[in-house]
């Protein structure tokens, strides 16, 4: 996995092309109006869904957004979490435009949590 990071990081327009790619794919199935679903999957699909989908934004972000200083290292991951953050935000601005879609402060708190978890995981993987 080092090696993924490592070659990542060294092409960084390949990364930024997967990581706006991974946006655009984001908002595209934030377009599509959501099913209803059976009771237990309403609460826990859409946590697990948010999580998971902000945690690779978060790793992805965390990777493109690079610099050789080292005291600034730290401060790449907290831009990482912020952009991935305030395009949780908008995509749930998004969605109240969207038939059968609302906006949630707990998805975009969910996209947060996920943006941590996947800027930490590439932290570890390091």
């Amino acid at each position: 996995m080092n090696y993924v990071i490592y070659w990542l990081e060294k092409n960084s327009k390949v990364t930024w092309g997967i990581t706006l790619t991974y946006m655009s794919i984001i908002f595209f199935l934030s377009s599509i109006p959501y099913p209803p679903q059976p009771l237990p999957l309403k609460f826990y699909a859409p946590v697990i869904e948010h999580i998971i989908e902000y945690a690779i934004l978060g790793f992805l972000l965390s990777v493109a957004i690079k610099t050789k200083n080292e005291k600034m290292q730290r401060w790449t991951i907290f831009l990482a979490i912020t952009i991935a953050t305030i395009y949780g935000i908008t995509d749930e601005i998004h969605q109240l435009f969207v038939p059968g879609r609302t906006a949630s402060v707990l998805d975009a708190f969910l996209d947060c949590v996920g943006a941590i978890l996947g800027s930490l995981l590439k932290i570890l993987l390091k």
